[in-house]
């Protein structure tokens, strides 16, 4: 039997009620994609010339030995930390971190390693408990929608301490990589050691002259290096969190629209049986009385 006119006429003001909640949600997604995205376009270039910076001294053929944070370990003890969201409705941009972060802790525990896990972000702390794991850490508040340098300098204090006492020999990151509006893929950094940073080559063809010393200017250098490492780490998962929930709440608001459509259609049918149906009533009741 057809629905009701009335009951299709609260389907549709509900469907309605919740576009317009999809579509707010949507602006206020842009507008902090904005701001998010204007962090991560302003930090890349200084880290991109700290890491040519660090290559070129890496080139240098400098001794190393004095920092820890380069010290490579044949041990088999991993710091996982996991960045994710907060907040949900931003389409599978948890769920993604969540899986690599699963599948990076098997891995690991494959190949022998003990692992501990931090984990940054309700909905990653939450989906990993209830797939079975026991984070030994968790950040919800700590976790900011305008990362500082500040928040920056805490996260790089949890994890660096672990790894100069020397209870782990590697801390691995797992965040969204900004590559571009359109793709910010999950992806797995290893913070410390960072040797093979220091090692890289740069296609500069002038071997740089460092004064007073590359020890020197690496002694300054490294804790800005790793700060804005981690800075980026942060910047890079808010403005992804925002655009995948831009697009999410978009194709919410597309297929509220949708549906809408239809349901108007359907309702105008349902209407016009209904007056057909008491038309049809009444003739029939005159030509009864005609009778």
């Amino acid at each position: 039997m057809p629905e009701q006119p009335k009951v299709i006429r609260k389907r549709i003001k509900s469907v309605d009620s919740t576009q317009k909640i999809t579509r707010t949600m949507e602006m206020v997604a842009t507008a902090k994609l904005k701001a998010a995205q204007d962090r991560v376009a302003s930090s890349g270039p200084y880290l991109t010339n700290l890491r040519r910076l660090m290559g070129d001294i890496g080139a240098s053929d400098i001794d190393v030995s004095a920092w820890p944070q380069f010290e490579v370990r044949e041990g088999k003890r991993t710091l996982l930390f996991v960045v994710t969201g907060n907040r949900g409705l931003c389409g599978a941009f948890n769920t993604n971190l969540v899986r690599l972060a699963r599948d990076t802790y098997a891995a690991k525990e494959a190949a022998g390693h003990t692992v501990r896990l931090f984990v940054a972000g309700k909905k990653g702390i939450n989906a990993l408990r209830f797939a079975g794991y026991t984070p030994e850490r968790t950040y919800a508040d700590e976790l900011l929608d305008q990362p500082t340098i500040e928040e920056a300098e805490f996260f790089l204090n949890e994890l660096k301490a672990p790894f100069l006492a020397n209870e782990v020999d590697e801390v691995v990151v797992i965040y969204p990589h900004w590559e571009g509006i359109g793709r910010q893929p999950p992806t797995v950094l290893r913070l410390f050691p960072i040797a093979a940073d220091v090692a890289e080559v740069t296609e500069s063809t002038t071997a740089p002259i460092f004064e007073p010393s590359a020890e020197v200017i690496l002694y300054r250098l490294l804790s800005l290096y790793e700060r804005q490492v981690m800075y980026a780490v942060l910047a890079e998962a808010v403005a992804s969190e925002q655009v995948a929930r831009r697009v999410a709440m978009k194709l919410a608001s597309d297929n509220a629209s949708d549906m809408v459509s239809d349901l108007t259609l359907e309702y105008n049918k349902a209407r016009q049986a209904l007056i057909t149906k008491e038309l049809a009533e009444i003739i029939g009741g005159v030509e009864a009385l005609k009778g």
